[in-house]
């Protein structure tokens, strides 16, 4: 089983470290939380969620789905930023939450499955035509016709049924999208060997979909490598029969030599054979077999065992190691095996899984079954340790199946091989003898192995992964009607990327991207968004990640009434009175670990007061009062200057807005204050003018004295 791991260049950063960078609101009240819940559309540039493997969301699906939430304070304000009204304040700060559940599941993301088909003599690609029966009973007795003893139809069958096996192999994995590639091999290029035949060759190069398998395999290696009647061209009993290339092959098919493995999906390796690796455990003797070289049975002419050693392999992108093993280092560097590259190398390593998975398949032919009756029982083989049974052809036949469980144990694969045979984990063998029969009348029948195709391991990945990112962002936010976010820096954006374990997150962008979106002539919305992180690979949430942003929002005019602050689509935004704007709406947009579809999920619907500054009637108009004659001679005194207040400014202050902390239990109630952007008035008032001496009037004039007056 294999552990999805959150990539190590992730370094951990205290949460306290949040209040240094910025105080932020998280607010609850005022807003509403939905349930999680797949809606359709999509925001700016984005497609539209694709339908899914089932008709309906799978409980899989939903309870990996985000937490979203919005939320508005103060939930009331004034227009165009005024304090004119009740709420006595012109802006309100914007949440968003969205939160990944703690959870922990089985997974089928995409997977690329890369076949590696060995095709030597018994794997069903001999050619009796060339003449070269060996010392093998059976293409002794039927030469020039063939078939070699118990000669697996393997090869012919994958080529022949290539479309059923990818066809089944996506129906027994439901939720997965799976394509495919092609390899094959199977030359040694040694003492065992005539020279002849390749070490590494691609046949699909091109991961293709399950439905264009069959014919690109038919067009490759049944054409182009493969004659027909399904035989190799000279393979006879002068090449490798026991042991093979299949640590290259292995190798340069898990590093993508000639391959478009891609990151976004999990990688499988399926590698069908009959041979052991040129490997100092698995070491073949050649000595007990038919091989051509090895007359009578007998040690004359070469070497009994095969190589212990692989020979380094010059790739387009670089050489193998030489001496590289099979599941241990042979060389005494750790990571020189094919078991560490499959964990370590970059296209494994970099996949969804965190490596490769490698199922092996041990084809039922003379190789893997020590009562063949092609080891041949001469008059040297039994002296030996040969013949049907003989211990050395235990040892050989022994070693080949120990390989193949061995490598499928060190990478998470499976195991299958003949039934007579269990692997020492328990894996136990399901494959019947089905053999080729003669040249050009080939038994194409294999229902065992076409079992075994099916029911080959992904090695399910264990996974807390909740939702991967696209190429769109990951959060958007839409306003509404006459709510607007506060231009430039005004809007004082805030982030926070907070793990599971309650860290920071690395690479959090602050800042969102945005993009208008035109409604009609002069008329149009912005668009913001946000990723988890900057940088693509690590744009994922695990569950128990909080992702949150803040920012200023105002409202330029009417109605003075409840209003939606997001555009959204979720049945209460519709109720609300809300819903998407020119297409688009504040939403999350990921492909949830459980399904391979781009799901597009609305935020819920948060509302703000918009109050309207209080009406103040004019002051009514006076009539004009009829003239006033003054009696004769008696003079009207000046008027007074009369005081009057010309304007009052004001700059309003909110004294506290009570905000309570979320996400996730672990964010700190914090406190912003808000400064309302209307400008003081100045104050001008009338002041009265001293005069020295008083004004005095016409009837003190006259008057020399301190009397009251003239009559006195």
């Amino acid at each position: 089983m294999i552990v999805l791991r959150r990539r190590s260049s992730w370094r951990a950063v205290g949460f306290g470290a949040i209040l240094g960078a910025f105080v932020f609101v998280l607010v609850v009240s005022g807003g509403t939380r939905i349930s999680p819940s797949s809606n359709a559309g999509a925001p700016v540039g984005a497609a539209p969620a694709a339908g899914s493997s089932s008709a309906a969301t799978s409980p899989a699906t939903a309870a990996t789905s985000l937490d979203l939430s919005v939320a508005a304070s103060p939930s009331g304000i004034c227009v165009d930023e005024s304090t004119n009204c009740a709420a006595g304040i012109g802006l309100s700060r914007v949440t968003l939450t969205a939160a990944a559940p703690q959870t922990t599941f089985e997974t089928w993301p995409s997977v690329q499955v890369a076949f590696i088909v060995e095709t030597t003599l018994y794997d069903g690609v001999y050619d009796p035509t060339v003449g070269d029966p060996g010392h093998d009973m059976c293409a002794e007795s039927d030469d020039p016709a063939g078939p070699a003893c118990e000669e697996s139809n393997g090869v012919p069958f994958f080529v022949h049924n290539a479309q059923a096996i990818a066809n089944a192999i996506a129906a027994a994995n439901p939720h997965t999208t799976v394509s495919f590639a092609l390899v094959n091999y199977f030359a040694t290029l040694d003492y065992q060997d005539d020279g002849d035949g390749s070490e590494y060759h691609v046949d699909i190069p091109t991961f293709v979909p399950a439905g264009q398998f069959g014919s690109a395999v038919a067009s490759s290696l049944g054409t182009s490598v493969l004659e027909s009647g399904y035989r190799y061209s000279d393979s006879d009993f002068a090449d490798n029969i026991l042991d093979s290339s299949s640590i290259t092959a292995l190798y340069g098919t898990i590093i993508g030599s000639g391959l478009n493995w891609a990151n976004d999906t999990h990688h499988v390796i399926v590698w069908m054979g009959s041979t052991a690796p040129r490997d100092p455990n698995y070491e073949q003797d050649y000595c007990v077999s038919p091989s051509d070289y090895y007359p009578d049975g007998g040690p004359d002419a070469l070497p009994c065992y095969s190589a212990g050693c692989e020979p380094s392999y010059a790739f387009g992108t670089g050489a193998s190691p030489q001496c590289e093993g099979w599941v241990n280092s042979q060389n005494g560097n750790a990571s020189d095996s094919i078991a560490a590259l499959a964990h370590d190398s970059p296209t494994c390593a970099d996949s969804i899984g965190g490596d490769c998975t490698i199922d092996t398949i041990d084809l039922w032919n003379t190789a893997t079954d020590p009562t063949s009756p092609g080891w041949p029982a001469g008059d040297a083989s039994p002296a030996l340790g040969g013949g049907p049974n003989g211990p050395m052809v235990d040892q050989n036949v022994g070693r080949v199946l120990l390989a193949g469980c061995d490598l499928a144990a060190a990478t998470g694969g499976t195991w299958n091989g003949p039934s007579f045979f269990s692997c020492p984990n328990g894996q136990t063998g399901s494959l019947q003898p089905e053999f080729l029969g003669p040249y050009g009348s080939p038994n194409l029948n294999n229902p065992s192995l076409f079992a075994a195709f099916r029911g080959i391991g992904f090695g399910p990945v264990t996974s807390n992964l909740v939702a991967v990112g696209t190429n769109h962002p990951l959060f958007s936010f839409v306003p509404f009607g006459s709510i607007e976010v506060l231009p430039g820096p005004e809007a004082q954006f805030r982030t926070a990327c907070i793990l599971g374990n309650g860290n920071l997150a690395p690479n959090c962008p602050v800042q969102p991207v945005t993009q208008n979106i035109p409604l009609g002539p002069g008329l149009n919305t912005t668009y913001y968004g946000w990723n988890w992180s900057t940088l693509p690979y690590q744009n994922e949430m695990m569950g128990g990640d909080t992702w949150i942003a803040s920012f200023w929002v105002m409202a330029t005019g009417p109605p003075y009434a409840v209003v939606p602050v997001d555009a959204c689509t979720t049945a209460d935004c519709a109720i609300g009175g809300s819903h998407a704007v020119g297409g688009v709406y504040t939403a999350a947009t990921y492909i949830p670990a459980t399904n391979v579809s781009i799901v597009v999920q609305s935020f819920p619907l948060a509302t703000i007061n918009v109050e309207s500054p209080p009406y103040t009637a004019p002051p009514p108009a006076l009539p004009t009062p009829p003239p006033v004659i003054p009696p004769p001679g008696v003079p009207i005194a000046a008027g007074l200057p009369i005081l009057a207040t010309l304007g009052v400014g004001a700059q309003v202050g909110v004294a506290t807005v009570s905000l309570q902390a979320a996400a996730a239990g672990f964010i700190a109630a914090g406190f912003t204050a808000i400064s309302v952007k209307n400008r003081p008035l100045s104050i001008q008032v009338a002041q009265l003018r001293q005069r020295s001496p008083p004004p005095r009037s016409r009837f003190e004039e006259t008057s020399s004295g301190s009397g009251v007056g003239r009559f006195e």
